[in-house]
């Protein structure tokens, strides 16, 4: 069987090899990963065991044990290559791309507009029907719901699904309006089986649930706009504002400050206690967006890492921001909450603080981690700014 699923990059995607300071590349590999992923993700509410989804990913992707059970290969049809350039006055896109921005340049990457095609020819040996039958979901929800590269999670790399086909036949057409998007997800989500009960219990991991909450916040005729724009409403929505004249302000689109919203004031008066005092007994709430979490105070020069303890040290966010192509002049805005686990058990959270003066931490402590302490309300809550009083709710 041959599968062809063919994508349009709708904003700036940071993907790259070995020298990703000076070129860009789209790798198979890379997306192979990807598919892994979002395999997991479909596969947990149909299969419902997380050991039994292990077993139909080996089969499909490989392990240190087996090949894989298709060959995947990549066929650029276009790309737009930029060199380093200027977003300085695009505040909310800085915000959302933490770390792609340097010194007023970010890293080279491909625009919107390039356009690839991942290609599928499965082996000589038999696929499971199981497989078969969640494979190309996979291929759908990497174009419906994520993207690709650096923050993609945040809206860079988006990926629109344009075209998927099935040794040749055409399985799926792109909706170009925001009724037929509406459409196409809901199908999408039916076919899992989706059940809407929001007492569900969590999964495991990041997948598809009766938690999940999909939301079309906004439409826009450009998508880096778009995304800029999401942006701000991020960074007033969570962020304390800088001391500007005795007043916390931030940034708005037109580069002019206003007044910080302030809405996790306790957030950060518990972490500005810690660094006088050193002690602390809870977490920020706001970590429910993801770790690390930092904070740095220029009054007092002092930088606050949370992260989990543990290997990995870090949380993906469960909010996944998607911009989503409908026609050449009119894009949406997909915001996608994906509740699961936190972390793993037995992990804490560790909170540092240290002066940029100092060379070790100045205080160091350990919290107790409860699963019942992450709220993902807070990030429903983001979705009732007024900015997004067009929103439609597209699932539950």
């Amino acid at each position: 069987m041959r599968w062809e699923a063919t994508y349009k990059i709708t904003t700036p995607i940071f993907l790259a090899g070995a020298e990703q300071e000076k070129t860009p590349e789209l790798r198979p590999p890379s997306f192979k990963g990807l598919l892994r992923f979002w395999f997991r993700a479909v596969a947990l509410p149909k299969v419902g065991d997380w050991k039994e989804v292990q077993k139909l990913e080996k089969e499909l992707f490989g392990s240190t044990d087996r090949q894989s059970s298709f060959f995947l290969d990549l066929k650029i049809e276009r790309a737009d290559k930029i060199p380093l350039s200027d977003f300085n006055d695009k505040f909310g896109l800085i915000y959302l791309g933490y770390g792609l921005f340097r010194n007023g340049k970010q890293r080279p990457y491909y625009r919107g507009n390039s356009i690839f095609t991942l290609r599928l020819l499965s082996k000589k040996r038999k696929i499971s029907e199981e497989a078969k039958f969640l494979l190309p979901l996979a291929l759908k929800a990497l174009g419906l719901f994520g993207g690709a590269g650096a923050r993609s999670r945040r809206g860079f790399g988006s990926l629109s699904l344009l075209s998927l086909s099935l040794d040749g036949e055409k399985t799926w057409k792109a909706p170009t309006n925001v009724d037929g998007l509406v459409a196409s997800y809901r199908e999408f989500l039916s076919v899992l089986g989706l059940k809407t009960a929001v007492e569900s219990e969590l999964p495991d991991y990041t997948a598809f649930s009766g938690r999940t909450k999909i939301w079309i916040g906004k439409t826009g005729k450009n998508p880096i706009d778009l995304l800029d724009e999401i942006g701000l409403e991020l960074l007033h929505y969570r962020s304390y504002g800088e001391k500007e004249n005795g007043k916390y302000t931030l940034p708005d689109k037109d580069g002019e400050r206003v007044r910080a919203e302030q809405n996790f004031a306790s957030d950060h008066n518990l972490i500005m206690q810690f660094c006088h005092t050193g002690e602390i007994k809870k977490h920020p709430d706001r970590i429910a967006f993801g770790l690390p979490h930092n904070y740095y105070f220029s009054s007092t020069r002092d930088n606050v890492q949370i992260r989990p303890t543990g290997k990995a040290g870090r949380r993906a966010s469960p909010l996944f921001i998607h911009i989503h192509e409908l026609s050449n002049d009119s894009y949406a805005a997909v915001f996608s909450l994906f509740p699961a686990k936190f972390l793993p058990e037995d992990t804490k959270i560790e909170i540092s603080v240290k002066n940029i003066h100092e060379e070790k931490a100045r205080h160091r402590k350990e919290i107790d981690y409860n699963e019942d302490c992450i709220d993902f309300q807070i990030i429903g809550d983001f979705m009732e700014r007024p900015v997004f009083t067009q929103k439609v709710v597209v699932w539950p």
